[in-house]
């Protein structure tokens, strides 16, 4: 793992466009943000971290991705050729040293909002400096990947013109909870344009 990952959260067609089972009001305004982020860290060769939400508590994650229903996908924005499936059970060190020495994207399943409830999430980013993090929603998925970052001393970057909340009445008040857990709050142009990180 790179020392600098960027945290692509729950970029799926059912949470980005209308009539997604889980659709987040106006996240297709994010796309064409989130197709830039994806584009510069590939181009740049900078590891990824994908989580992607199931929402099928108490059901067998497969792990032939391709077999999910087409809403659970990442959208083609943010889709990660080869990237690695990491499942939400525990995997042996052994399995996760090889991995992390092969793969440098990932595809982190869950269930619950926290990506840090797959239990190999702290292993596969534990070496990471700084964390980029942008997706959906704000007021949940993205909060707990930021407060979980942040609870690591990971340096952490919001991209705040590439999120969107579920609620637009708690979009304020998590920005501040952000920035009073030190995350810094920057945009797309920022990050691509001035190395802002």
């Amino acid at each position: 793992m790179k020392s600098t990952i960027f945290f692509d959260i729950d970029t799926q067609h059912n949470f980005m466009h209308k009539g997604g089972k889980f659709y987040v009001p106006d996240a297709e305004k994010i796309i064409p943000k989130l197709g830039r982020i994806t584009g510069f860290a590939r181009k740049n060769n900078i590891s990824i971290v994908a989580s992607i939400d199931l929402q099928k508590s108490g059901e067998e994650i497969l792990t032939n991705y391709a077999a999910q229903a087409n809403g659970y996908r990442k959208i083609p924005e943010t889709t990660l050729p080869n990237a690695k499936i990491i499942p939400d059970y525990e995997l042996e060190n052994e399995q996760l040293k090889d991995i992390l020495e092969k793969h440098s994207r990932f595809w982190i399943f869950k269930k619950k909002n926290d990506v840090f409830s797959n239990p190999n999430t702290k292993e596969i980013i534990k070496n990471a400096k700084r964390a980029c993090v942008y997706g959906v929603a704000t007021d949940y998925c993205v909060k707990a990947a930021v407060l979980g970052l942040r609870s690591m001393n990971i340096e952490t970057y919001v991209i705040k013109d590439a999120i969107k909340p579920a609620f637009r009445k708690n979009e304020k008040k998590d920005l501040e909870l952000f920035r009073k857990k030190g995350a810094k709050l920057i945009t797309t142009e920022q990050l691509i344009k001035e190395g802002a990180i």
